[in-house]
């Protein structure tokens, strides 16, 4: 599914900072405008379709309702994250809520030195939102600020008028109902019809649909819910193969081994033998490879981690 992950501003209103370390993230979307910086580790963010293989140092950033998800076949990539809402400073910046930015991997278009002032912001925003000192709102909504400052700057950014903007908010709706019934329906036969059928549209609009969000058919996106649940449960040294692809969707075997041929270039028998799951997996209720560091590893991370050394 296209899961709709809520994310909390339980420090400052309109702003998450978090470190993660990722195995994998499945596809999902949130309201909120992210910014990746990886510290650690190589892997895959696909963003709408769109895959960045990012190193330490790269940075990616994803619109508020863009569908991306991370895949890392080995150790995994651990993430300094910024999540910002689009009513951030809205009465001092009105058009916030209305630009749209236009590429995913922005280390290309900054300078050296506005890249690595960029760097040093999330860096300086991570340390302050996480001792949370006395006065911290205040340095964090500065640091914040710049980082808006370079992005608006830098990357090449749309801006929608008010219909674009409604009508980018009722798409988004309409994709919560599909990703929801497909969640209860890709482990079995699931048809293009029926869901169109159910939006009232017809099948050649909904296909539309898809390939303008997603930038992929309605059937290779089955076929990826379906790898991303193969993928959960590779790991799973009880399950065999076989019984992996029934579970998952996949008619047989061998549809689901093409499908990882096609993702990854590997069988799943050889990505099996690859997959080195993380330790703990902390993100409640979904089962994901992930897991949000706590306050002290965040800071240890942070004293450990020289700007110098990954840029």
């Amino acid at each position: 599914m296209v899961e709709y992950e809520i994310i909390r501003h339980d420090q400052i209103k309109g702003l998450n900072v978090l470190a993660n370390d990722i195995h994998m993230r499945s596809l999902h979307m949130h309201h909120d405008m992210e910014l990746l910086l990886v510290v650690r580790g190589t892997g895959m963010i696909n963003v709408r379709n769109k895959k960045c293989h990012v190193v330490p140092g790269d940075a990616i950033l994803v619109n508020a309702f863009d569908t991306h998800e991370i895949i890392c076949i080995q150790e995994g990539i651990v993430c300094l994250i910024v999540q910002v809402s689009n009513h951030f400073l809205r009465d001092y910046y009105p058009a916030i809520r209305n630009i749209i930015f236009l590429e995913e991997s922005i280390r290309p278009f900054f300078s050296e030195e506005e890249y690595q002032r960029l760097c040093q912001d999330i860096f300086d925003l991570t340390e302050l939102y996480v001792k949370a000192e006395p006065l911290f709102e205040l340095s964090c909504v500065t640091r914040m600020s710049d980082i808006l400052y370079l992005l608006i700057r830098n990357v090449p950014t749309e801006m929608l008028n008010e219909a674009e903007y409604t009508k980018r908010k009722k798409l988004n709706r309409r994709f919560n109902r599909i990703s929801s019934y497909i969640e209860a329906n890709y482990q079995n036969q699931i048809r293009l019809a029926d869901i169109a059928e159910q939006e009232e549209i017809t099948i050649t609009h909904l296909s539309h649909i898809f390939r303008d969000h997603f930038g992929i058919s309605f059937q290779e996106y089955i076929k990826g819910k379906r790898l991303e649940h193969a993928l959960r449960l590779i790991g799973d040294k009880t399950m065999t193969l076989s019984d992996i692809a029934s579970a998952s969707g996949f008619s047989e075997l061998k549809y689901m081994t093409r499908a990882f041929r096609e993702a990854f270039d590997l069988t799943p028998e050889q990505f099996r033998k690859q997959w080195i799951p993380l330790k703990s997996t902390v993100r409640e209720n979904t089962g994901e490879p992930e897991r949000i560091l706590t306050g002290s590893e965040t800071l240890s991370l942070l004293k450990e981690t020289k700007l110098s050394d990954i840029l």
